[in-house]
């Protein structure tokens, strides 16, 4: 990041697969691509679960996709999240 270019820098963090530090790195980056990135990657884990890790990373996905102002995507990850609770309740 010395550098500038804070989105390769997450790129690189995306294939280590840290989350922690991606987490980290996107709460402090202030950008709306580094920000819609990360949700993206967060999309991947194991949000669905009813587990308390799976809660923390169900509200960053929210808090990255508001920050970036990506309503399309927010959209789309509520729509996700209200057809897995469907499943879920059947």
């Amino acid at each position: 990041t010395q550098a500038g270019d804070r989105t390769r820098a997450l790129r690189c963090l995306l294939k280590s697969g840290d989350t922690k530090n991606i987490i980290y790195y996107a709460s402090v980056s202030r950008s709306r691509d580094i920000y819609v990135l990360a949700a993206n990657y967060l999309q991947s884990l194991d949000w669905q679960s009813s587990t308390d890790a799976a809660a923390d990373v169900t509200k960053k996905i929210v808090e990255f996709y508001t920050k970036a102002r990506a309503h399309d995507k927010l959209a789309e990850f509520y729509d996700a999240y209200a057809q897995m609770e469907i499943d879920e309740y059947r």
